[in-house]
């Protein structure tokens, strides 16, 4: 499907945002392999593709038929799809059997899905790439079946657009100077978050290295902006500025990506923050416990993952000392080299 004309469907459950920012390589590759078809994501609940991480990816979809409740159980399959339209291949990115069903139903020329090993897709990646652990290598695979060949994997940064004006801003909010060191201590689920008094502890010790620490902080993390300026005086807090441009909302994937980029490193949990984060594809260490860094970890240019089981004990954010995480940033700082 490489004429002009055709199109390619992907179709998803839907994305959050870090979910969202974690696909923008595929997307990336997709319209790399496919550049002169048009590109339709469908999915069954909203995408922020489609919305808040829109101004990252500009030009690389060109409909979405996103969030008209078919998908939502599987009496849906008794639903006409959401669009009549005929593609040249779909290509199903959900591990769900009846939802698969569902992608099946658009009219289409080619199918490609995992489901099943496979079985009922119309092409396959190379055995070993077939079950990949990885969440972003299992889209990858996906996209080899549907190419016939495995796709070039871009760098996060060259595949996110950051606007001129938030470039600007975010080098007025951390201007050149000092190297600035990224936190991100905050997660949608407090399950997910390294103890607040460990983040201080990094600050501090990015302090003593000369460096400037800079607290991401999301709306649901307000409540910790006094307790963290008091604990590490001279700490910066650029979601939270009073100089920030205020033609929109405060908290954007855009300005987001855009102030890590005025990072040298950044130390993140696994959350949505961090995946903004990883799309600045700066140096990059995550912090993993409930959840696995084998799965989800970002796929920065350069990075290091923490599985608290593998470093400090049950499993649980608090096993994960603070020594194993400085080490790490250190380490990068001093690998990564000037982009």
């Amino acid at each position: 499907p490489q004429d002009a004309g055709k199109a390619v469907a992907i179709f998803s459950h839907g994305e959050l945002i870090g979910d969202a920012m974690t696909k923008i390589p595929f997307v990336a590759a997709l319209r790399a392999a496919f550049p002169n078809c048009r590109i339709v994501w469908i999915a069954t609940e909203s995408s922020a593709l489609e919305s808040a991480a829109a101004p990252l990816i500009p030009g690389a979809i060109d409909a979405f038929y996103c969030g008209e409740n078919w998908g939502a159980s599987p009496a849906d399959l008794a639903k006409p799809p959401p669009t009549a339209e005929r593609f040249a291949l779909v290509i199903d990115t959900q591990n769900l059997w009846w939802r698969s069903l569902l992608a099946r139903r658009l009219k289409a020329d080619r199918f490609v899905s995992s489901i099943a090993g496979y079985r009922f897709s119309s092409g396959k990646p190379a055995a070993e790439r077939r079950n990949p652990r990885h969440v972003v290598d299992r889209l990858f695979s996906l996209l080899e079946a549907a190419a016939g060949a495995p796709p070039p994997r871009p760098k996060l940064r060259d595949c996110v657009a950051v606007p001129e004006a938030a470039a600007i801003e975010a080098a007025r909010l951390l201007p050149p100077g000092p190297d600035y060191v990224a936190l991100a201590p905050g997660a949608g689920k407090r399950i997910k978050c390294w103890p607040l008094d460990r983040f201080i502890e990094i600050a501090r010790r990015q302090q003593a290295q000369g460096r400037a620490p800079v607290f991401l902080l999301g709306p649901g993390e307000a409540e910790w902006l006094a307790p963290l300026a008091e604990a590490v005086p001279g700490a910066l807090f650029p979601l939270q500025s009073e100089e920030l441009d205020n033609d929109g909302p405060r908290y954007t994937p855009v300005r987001t990506v855009a102030v890590a980029r005025r990072c040298a490193a950044a130390l993140s949990g696994d959350c949505g923050l961090g995946n903004m984060i990883a799309a600045a594809d700066i140096p990059l260490v995550s912090l993993f416990g409930p959840t696995s860094g084998a799965k989800l970890h970002p796929k920065v240019t350069t990075g290091a993952w923490l599985q608290a089981q593998d470093v400090g004990g049950d499993g649980g954010m608090a096993a994960s000392p603070v020594d194993a995480a400085a080490q790490a940033v250190e380490k990068l700082l001093k690998e990564a080299k000037p982009i």
